[in-house]
């Protein structure tokens, strides 16, 4: 008997130490996409792991909520030791997964106990000590196998749910979201706080004694689970309306700077042209005059020549002023920045396309290529347009320096810079797209980035 009741400790030992290291693989699975990729990143789960292992061998009994209370501040702070960003938002998915453990226990608690109440009418169970053992180890297998596929279930959810990952988090965003995460997790203190009455008081289980318990226990979870991810949904909705208007602010004031360049340096470009050929006859006068005069000739040589490179030359030739003067500016200043710039673009001709439309799709385009390009070692942008059937393709091709990590609710690049008005560009060129009912495409290839631009010509929203 002692060595049957050894086994026992032994399998719910082990049980419970197998669900600590799996809880702390889903817990380093939900919380990646919102910390950096760093090396430090990957101690997250093995701190959580050694906590809750720790908090579990000490010899003096330490009560589950406190257990995982304890082990979610030390992993904050931890989090927040790598990585002070965002703390608020930190605040969130610590507790966030607290409550997705408190849904999958319940769930789990409620089976475990349906499936002991099954195998508790089978006489054969009763009757065998060692077939109630067999039993045991295989809802303890039961156990894990369930609470694994429920927490892989939830945080599966809760990505594709919570798409804004890497949006900061305020503080009154913050109170928004914690006002249901108390209410649930008051819930999951007044459930344990019955358990233990009825453990403590009379000896046996609140389960054992009211069968209804578990249907209880059941409907919570599922309330809760519905509260979670409406909370979710919300908060989602409420960072989607204040991205698009921070987008559509950033769009309009491109616009408005684009249009008030084009129009400085068009205003420029008349002027430096009628320069140009007033210089030109100046030249022409200055070459009759002096003859064959050997130093004036070389004079008058060299000024022709600074004449035709001048910076205010216009070299790009799209078939439209606008992307002409966008693809010359951009080449000049990947020029300084030692980047090799070659471009074979084409305006779309006799089709109904806004130049200015073009130009944020050309701006932002290559303002992003050219400063991924500048931190590598052989630099390079390239742009060419093409058609293909009525679709309109701008392709801008670059060099960079590792790898884009990408958002998985938009599908775009994640912005480091941290502006509030920087990081849209993909965004606007998207938008841009999306009105002339394309849509763009990334693709990252060792050390290089392929941006593609389609717009189908000939219809407009």
């Amino acid at each position: 008997m002692e060595v049957s009741e050894v086994y026992w400790e032994i399998v719910s030992h082990t049980t419970n130490i197998l669900e600590i290291c799996i809880l702390g693989c889903f817990f380093y699975r939900f919380v990646k996409p919102f910390v950096p990729e760093r090396r430090s990143t990957r101690l997250v789960p093995i701190v959580y792991i050694i906590v809750m292992l720790f908090l579990y061998l000490i010899p003096q009994e330490i009560y589950g909520s406190t257990v995982y209370a304890i082990s979610a501040i030390a992993v904050f702070i931890f989090m927040c030791f790598i990585d002070k960003r965002n703390i608020e938002q930190k605040i969130f998915i610590v507790t966030t997964f607290y409550l997705l453990e408190w849904l999958a226990w319940g769930v789990v608690v409620a089976l475990w106990n349906f499936s002991y109440d099954i195998t508790d009418m089978i006489p054969a169970v009763n009757e065998s000590y060692l077939i109630q053992f067999e039993s045991y180890v295989i809802r303890q297998i039961f156990w894990i196998v369930i609470e694994s596929l429920t927490m892989e279930t939830l945080i599966r959810i809760w990505h594709r749910v919570y798409i804004y990952k890497s949006e900061n988090m305020t503080k009154k965003e913050l109170v928004l979201m914690m006002v249901p995460t108390f209410s649930l997790i008051s819930g999951r203190l007044l459930f344990r706080y019955f358990n233990n009455v009825y453990l403590t008081d009379l000896k046996k289980y609140i389960w054992d004694m009211h069968h209804g318990y578990n249907l209880v226990l059941f409907l919570h979870q599922a309330i809760s689970m519905a509260a979670l991810f409406t909370v979710i949904i919300i908060y989602r909705n409420i960072k989607e309306s204040q991205r698009n208007e921070i987008e559509e602010k950033v769009l309009a004031r491109q616009i408005e700077d684009m249009k008030a360049h084009i129009s400085e340096v068009e205003r420029l470009y008349r002027d430096i042209r009628g320069m140009k050929h007033d210089m030109a006859n100046h030249v022409m006068v200055l070459e009759r005059l002096y003859g064959d005069n050997a130093d004036a000739g070389e004079y008058v040589a060299q000024l022709k020549e600074q004449m035709r490179d001048t910076v205010l030359n216009v070299k790009a030739k799209s078939g439209n002023p606008i992307t002409d003067v966008i693809l010359t500016e951009k080449e000049k200043e990947a020029q300084e920045w030692g980047i090799t710039f070659d471009y074979d673009f084409h305006y779309p001709e006799d089709e109904v396309v806004n130049a200015f439309d073009v130009s944020i799709i050309l701006n932002n385009a290559l303002s992003n290529a050219i400063e991924a390009a500048r931190e590598c070692d052989e630099p390079y942008v390239k742009l060419s347009s093409y058609r293909k059937n009525n679709a309109y393709m701008i392709e801008i091709r670059n060099s960079m320096s590792g790898t884009r990590t990408m958002d998985e609710g938009s599908e775009l690049p994640v912005t480091t810079k941290t502006d509030g008005m920087h990081g849209f560009g993909l965004s606007n060129i998207r938008k841009v797209a999306q009105k002339y009912y394309g849509d763009i495409h990334i693709e990252q290839s060792g050390e290089k980035f392929v941006l593609t631009v389609m717009l189908i010509l000939g219809e407009l929203q």
